[in-house]
């Protein structure tokens, strides 16, 4: 009879065993939530100290981790879709919404329509959910007022695009590859728009022998005019506002035809963490990380409740080209990269 009830007692505790390292295996897969309160990987073209800032945010209100990876926005768009077989990231956070179109056209992101994007204007979110726009950027003509003077004395700034084709500017700009940079992509894109396709080109080909450089990131042509490397940065604004409250001695002009970036939010189709990705989304298009994101990048809110950080610029105020189409920038992404690519 002892014998009897201890094998029963083995047996039990056997079935108690299986059940609790399914259910441990269950709770891991996410068929009991698991999965959302687990790790998600985010792609970032934020700076990483702003996305870790916000994601860290997210992580302690959410108790969801987080893995992040800086890539410049080309980069960033390539990685998406080279990966669509087996994606590696949930979410990417941030760059030009036009890369956001490239990718959605490719069939690379997730649906999803947050509640709190309601607030957000029609032309900055995606109709059918697959980007949402987070902040609102315009291209700039960012110059390190010391070096000018060195070099120009008191000069008047230049305050079109076309101006920067003066030759004493040779070896003096620096503005990064459109090929690989989202920054330098609107800036010609909307170039293309204004001008028209051959009109641009002209243009980038005379420009070219003033150009120092043509890095991939869209922000070290600003870091490094305001290291003195040389005198003009074409970047976006915040870019340069952020450069000028950190001490630099920057001066920013937004000229006629400069695009704008959207900066837009995506959750990556087939991404390990969907669930999780779709908290992040929510997150995100609250208050506070958009706050966060203007007081550090210097950028302008899609999201009305969001007040313009102290050092920023209402850009209702500057020259920005209003009309420019950032679904008619991702139409040509592909046809004006490869006419580019062709300048030397």
């Amino acid at each position: 009879m002892a014998r009897k009830k201890s094998n029963s007692s083995v047996m039990i505790l056997s079935v108690i065993v299986v059940v609790l390292v399914a259910g441990f295996f269950l709770y891991k897969s996410g068929v009991f939530g698991g999965k959302a309160k687990g790790k998600i990987t985010v792609y970032s073209i934020f700076q990483e100290e702003e996305a870790r800032k916000i994601l860290d945010k997210f992580k302690a209100e959410t108790g969801i981790d987080y893995d992040v990876l800086r890539l410049p926005s080309g980069e960033a768009v390539t990685r998406v879709q080279n990966e669509m077989g087996k994606p590696q990231a949930d979410f990417l956070m941030g760059g030009p919404a036009d890369s956001h179109e490239v990718l959605k056209k490719a069939g690379a992101l997730e649906n999803y329509i947050s509640p709190n994007a309601k607030d957000i204007p029609d032309n900055m979110k995606d109709k059918e959910g697959s980007w949402t726009g987070f902040y609102l950027n315009p291209i700039a003509i960012g110059i390190n007022e010391q070096r000018w003077k060195e070099k120009y004395a008191a000069a008047p700034y230049p305050q079109t695009f076309q101006e920067l084709l003066d030759p004493k500017f040779k070896g003096e700009i620096g503005m990064s590859d459109p090929a690989t940079s989202g920054t330098a992509y609107t800036a010609v894109a909307s170039l293309a728009q204004v001008w028209g396709k051959d009109k641009m080109l002209d243009y980038v080909a005379k420009l070219l022998p003033n150009l120092k450089e043509r890095p991939k990131s869209g922000i070290e042509p600003i870091q490094k005019a305001a290291k003195g490397e040389y005198t003009i940065g074409i970047t976006f604004l915040g870019d340069q506002l952020k450069m000028k409250n950190q001490g630099s001695p920057i001066i920013s002009i937004v000229p006629e035809a400069a695009g704008y970036e959207v900066g837009g939010l995506a959750i990556v189709k087939g991404g390990a963490n969907t669930e999780g990705a779709k908290k992040l989304m929510d997150f995100m298009l609250t208050n506070e990380p958009g706050l966060l994101y203007t007081e550090s990048a210097f950028a302008s809110s899609v999201k009305p409740t969001v007040p313009i950080p102290k050092g920023g610029i209402d850009i209702k105020t500057t020259k920005y080209n209003t009309s420019y189409s950032l679904w008619k920038a991702a139409e040509q992404r592909k046809e004006l990269q490869d006419a580019l690519k062709n300048l030397k």
